[in-house]
């Protein structure tokens, strides 16, 4: 069969309807018992257990005649508008959060001892099409999780609700509590429009399989045949509000609410149809395919349906369905053509009988073809973010730059736990809601980044959460929340359940290309914590060669050497001293979380989708030893900005040296912190205090805001200060921080011009230069500064990624452009092409490590010291440590002072390769072949009005100028935002360029050893639709000589009507060349075609005419 879809146009075109399921429009059926007013046996018969239809007069009365009569809670009312009278209305306009809905008084026989069906008509108020929050319809479990206080009774009986919504649909969710855990069920997505009645049921055999019904068609459910009945508890039956908490009332209208002691069936007479699988693909994908499901809404077998789909533009298609069975379904695959253009067209399908009559409602399917992604495009990652549905908040989040974010996925743990192996990741709902989402995603250019957490699920809310419990020395777990989501990583099953996790998650979702990234549990060894388990004892054993762990080791921090007996005088400990061993062992394995991040990332792989880039963030918040995060791709960090921006190079240069000991290749990412924390930059005045600082102008509106918005300013400097290091991406958390979403408390939104700043740095930076850095290493420091393990584990040192290390301020000042350098670091590469080695906050040192220094500083190496340096060594420089005042301007200054005092040392042994004549200017340079890329940073700052009044940050850029110097007698500068050559002077065998800068600005100047001379484009001047045309774009010296850079380049391919093509976009053109291969659709557009190319360092462009046939 032949079904190629072509005609696909207008790339990145908006989702144009949902893809629900069609009934509507089938033939007329006879009327079901659900459609009418229950009497008879449907309403007192012996399988009822409660029936409540609100009645005008008898509002309260249960018509089962059971007994079990309601009363209205809080802000619930009876009305008369109901589906056949009377009604509920619960959640009414300004109750959000308030007690609503009607109580029944519990009773045994609310708690069927098998199997049961629970069903109500529903009609939500028009505002729940805006409202993305669950609801609950039905509630008598109330606590669906493993309370941590054993008298709080918790998953018992069970719970209906509406999810939240997704695309403007919503998965139903039912609840079923069997005391030591709890089983979740979910639809399918469906709609449940404002103002229209919809019949909604779940249906449970009593053996765990559970159904759910719309309007009388299945709409998905699940099995988890190992359970049986439900647990009874003693919570009343709440009618559409959860019990208590802050409440998730339902916002609209219920009637007739029916419990039966039985698993109803329900029928509406015709068949469903919906697109259940992939409906957006990435061109030239191989296997492209649309899955339609067809279930049978009947009562008896359907024979001799036909499934038609007709193609936008297509030839019309007939597929024959089997027999169906009630409530049966049949999943009919649609081959899909993926070398067509880019863009969108509609699928047109519907189900017919024998007859040729209709069987099924048309649905209307729009399928969207996605360009090839450009090679290096830098991801600029948003940690959470808006719900993608949301079309508003989903563009602003595209405006400003961000092309990931961070989403999901749906994942029931529980499941895959008790699964023991890789499984279904989710309940088949919401693993469809998911989907969705990542469709949806890939089909607007955007990639959806994953969250799983296995480890911490296992010992908070696993069957045996307390067994996998660290525990201390006198074998007890440790207390507290954090703990508890922090297990031993050493006991049987733990790594691989974190396996099984990443690999049911790539079973479920690999197939989507939306899904393109996951970070890896997240800030967790915050918690860790040394543990005594014999398996753990034994771990250490294994590892020491029989030895036990010592006596001294009580906390992960370490031990202080003043209280170890006989210390070294000199602080100079042998390399297998067993503490430090033991402290080895512990963060590199002893605590099991890097092998629980490596098998997490390893199973996420496992379908073969190595394209997924896992990452492990905070990655630094531990001591200054290789093995952080494990094997995943990317190691990150994220740093506050306050009260020195320039602050983020300390944590992004440590990221450097703990990826260089990855034993698989692993890169650097980096995350600013959108958010400020109040008390660090705008404390709030203690309760009956006066404010002590005038009122900054967000202080009226959000005078209760915790988090703040970092200022523009500050973020302009930290993206310079990332991106001036070779970072792989760039990240970015708090969106209710950036975008105004109407939050009062908690992260707020107080200054909407940050915004902005970052949509401009983003398109002016980012997207055009991305390419280009992403292929330029750094190059290589003559200046290393020593974190030592050794001076952590005895003295209490180390940063801990929190970048609060003013002697590196002071190298970063000083534009001696430091490298981390771990003691693993030395022992492995040695000291070599170091002429600096910088050893503060260095009390202790292994031997090995000592002897290292020593042979450096004998071959002429200079040794940079403060008073707390280990005595066995005698520095060349001493500097001394500064304690902040909690000033801004004050430390900075003293700081700055520092870096002075230091250069005045320590320039007439040193030659900087790139330098600037403002102290408040910092440069960074990254290196090509004989092209360098110079970085400049404006620091120049003062107090403003936005959170200058506190003193604790200058928050306010100021314009500046400085000469720039650049270690070359020669060379040719192009600024590469400006796009544009720049004068540059030489003299005494430096460059010198002279530069202006905006409050916060960043420079980045390309210094060539020749000047580019002209961009060429090479194309044949004719091709036929469907051929592959090689273009080539060269960037070029005088002469037609190669230039060894990395060039970037704007290259724009262009229909005959002007539309860009695939591959138009920014390039890194290395060593001045672009090679695309460009696949002619047979539906692209014939006549003459443009290919263009701009050299964006020095603005010279090109053009060639492509004629296609």
């Amino acid at each position: 069969m032949n079904s190629q879809v072509l005609g696909w146009s207008l790339a990145g075109a908006v989702w144009l309807c949902s893809l629900g399921c069609g009934s509507a429009g089938a033939q007329p059926v006879e009327a079901q018992p659900w459609q009418s007013v229950y009497a008879g046996d449907d309403a007192t018969g012996p399988s009822v257990v409660g029936l409540w239809q609100f009645e005008p007069g008898a509002e309260t009365q249960d018509v089962s005649g059971k007994g079990h009569e309601l009363k209205l809670r809080g802000t619930g009312a009876f009305g008369k508008d109901g589906r056949f009278g009377g009604c509920l209305e619960s959640c009414r306009p300004g109750d959000e959060g308030k007690l609503s809905g009607a109580e029944v008084l519990n009773s045994a026989g609310l708690s069927p001892a098998g199997a049961f069906t629970v069903e109500m008509w529903i009609k939500p108020k028009p505002e729940f099409d805006q409202d993305t929050k669950d609801a609950w319809l039905l509630d008598k479990m109330y606590v669906n999780y493993k309370h941590k206080d054993p008298k709080t009774e918790c998953q018992r009986d069970y719970a209906l609700t509406l999810g939240a919504a997704t695309d403007g649909m919503r998965c139903l969710v039912a609840f079923l509590g069997f005391g030591d855990d709890m089983v979740r069920y979910t639809s399918r997505p469906a709609r449940f429009e404002g103002g229209v009645w919809h019949h909604v049921a779940f249906s449970y055999d009593g053996a765990g399989t559970g159904t759910f019904y719309r309007d009388g068609e299945m709409i998905g459910g699940d099995a988890h045949l190992d359970r049986k009945a439900v647990t009874p508890g003693t919570r009343n039956i709440v009618i559409g509000d959860r019990f208590g908490s802050g409440y998730n009332g339902f916002p609209g209208w219920i009637d007739q609410v029916r419990i039966c002691d039985r698993a109803v069936g329900f029928y509406s007479g015709t068949l469903s149809l919906a697109a259940s699988g992939r409906t957006a693909f990435v061109r030239m994908e191989k296997d492209g395919k649309v899955d339609w499901t067809v279930t049978s809404n009947r009562g008896s077998a359907t024979t001799g349906a036909v499934l038609v789909i007709a193609p936008e533009g297509g030839v019309e298609t007939r597929l024959p369905v089997t027999t169906l069975d009630p409530g049966a379904s049949q999943i009919l695959t649609f081959p899909v053509a993926t070398t067509g253009r880019p863009g969108q067209c509609m699928l047109k399908a519907r189900v017919e009988g024998a007859d040729g009559k209709p069987l099924s409602g048309e649905i209307n399917a729009p399928l969207t073809l996605v360009p090839r992604p450009l090679p290096y495009r830098m991801p600029v990652t948003m940690w959470g973010g808006p719900d993608l549905f949301n079309e508003k908040l989903f563009q602003t989040m595209k405006h400003i730059g961000f092309t990931h974010s961070l989403s999901g996925p749906a994942v029931d743990y529980g499941k895959i736990w008790e699964a023991g192996k890789p499984t279904d990741a989710d309940a088949p709902g919401s693993v469809e809601r998911y989907r969705r989402t990542l469709d949806y995603a890939l089909a607007h250019d955007h990639g959806v980044a994953a969250y799983p957490r296995p480890g911490p699920w296992i010992g908070r809310y696993g069957k045996e959460a307390e067994k996998f419990r660290r525990v201390g020395r006198d074998g007890k777990p440790y207390d507290g929340k954090a703990v508890e989501e922090n297990p031993c990583g050493l006991l049987p099953g733990v790594i691989d359940f974190c396996y099984n996790a990443g690999a049911s998650i790539a079973q479920s979702y690999g197939a989507y290309p939306g899904l393109q990234a996951a970070l890896i549990h997240s800030e967790i060894r915050d918690s860790t914590q040394v543990c005594f388990h014999d398996v753990d004892r034994a771990g250490f054993r294994a590892f020491s060669g029989g030895k036990e762990i010592p006596e001294m080791v009580v906390s992960k921090s370490g031990v202080a050497y003043r209280g170890i007996k006989d210390f070294p005088v000199d602080r100079v400990v042998a390399d297998d001293d067993l503490i430090l061993q033991y402290y080895r062992w512990f963060w590199k394995q002893g605590d099991g979380w890097n092998q629980m991040h490596t098998a997490l990332s390893k199973g996420l792989k496992s379908t073969g989708r190595s394209d997924i880039w896992t990452w492990f963030d905070p990655a630094v918040r531990v001591p200054s030893i290789w093995g952080s995060g494990g094997e995943v791709d990317y190691v990150s960090q994220w740093t506050y900005s306050y009260p020195d921006p320039i602050r983020i190079g300390l944590p992004t240069d440590e990221l450097f040296a703990m990826a260089a000991g990855s034993p698989t290749p692993q890169s650097v990412m980096k995350m600013t912190q959108i958010i400020w924390y109040r008390t660090g930059t705008a404390p709030k005045p203690k309760p009956g205090e006066e404010a002590n600082a005038p009122k900054a102008s967000w202080m009226e509106r959000l005078p209760d805001a915790d988090f703040l918005t970092i200022s523009p300013d500050h973020l302009r400097e930290a993206l310079w200060g990332m991106i001036s290091r070779p970072v792989r991406g760039i990240m970015y958390h708090g969106w209710e921080s950036l975008v105004e979403v109407g939050k009062k408390t908690g992260y707020c939104c107080t200054n909407p011009d940050t915004q902005e700043a970052l949509a401009e740095l983003t398109r002016d930076v980012i997207r055009p230069l991305g390419p280009t850095l992403l292929q330029v290493p750094d190059r290589q420091s003559e200046v290393g500064y020593l974190e030592s393990f050794a001076s952590q584990v005895f003295s209490g040192r180390g940063s801990w990624g929190w970048a609060a290390d003013d002697n590196y301020l002071m190298l970063l000042y000083a534009n001696l452009q430091p490298r981390v350098l771990y003691d693993e670091t030395i022992l492995r590469d040695g000291l070599g092409g170091l002429r600096v080695l910088v050893l503060t906050n260095c009390d202790v040192l292994t031997r090995s490590v000592a002897e290292k220094v020593k042979e450096f500083q004998r071959n002429g190496g200079l040794i940079v010291g403060d008073e707390n340096l280990c005595p066995a060594i005698t520095p060349d420089i001493r500097v001394t440590s500064y304690k902040r005042t909690s000033k801004a301007d004050v430390d900075k200054a003293a700081v700055l002072a520092k870096a002075a005092a230091l250069r005045q040392e320590l320039d007439p042994f040193f030659r900087h390769w790139t330098d600037a004549s403002s102290p408040d200017v910092v440069t960074r340079v990254r290196s090509y072949g004989t092209t360098d890329y110079v970085f400049a940073i404006n620091d120049r700052r003062e107090f403003g009005d936005y959170v200058g009044q506190w003193g604790l940050a200058m928050e306010k850029g100021l314009p500046n100028s400085a000469t720039i110097t650049l270690d070359r007698a020669e060379g040719f500068v192009y600024d590469l935002v400006a796009g544009k050559s720049v004068p540059a002077v030489a003299n005494g065998g430096k460059l010198l360029v002279e530069a202006q800068f905006g409050p916060g600005e960043g420079k980045l100047y390309m210094v060539t050893e020749r000047p580019i001379h002209a961009v060429k484009v090479m194309a044949p001047r004719k091709a036929e639709l469907g051929d592959t045309v090689e273009v080539s774009v060269k960037v070029g010296a005088k002469w037609g000589k190669q230039l060894d850079a990395v060039i970037p380049v704007q290259v724009e391919i262009l229909d005959p009507a002007g539309k860009p093509a695939e591959f138009s976009g920014y390039y890194g053109a290395k060593d001045g060349r672009i090679d695309i291969r460009l696949d002619l659709a047979a539906n692209d557009a014939t006549g003459d075609w443009k290919i263009r190319a701009k050299d964006l360092a020095s603005g010279l462009t090109a053009e060639e005419t492509l004629r296609v046939r």
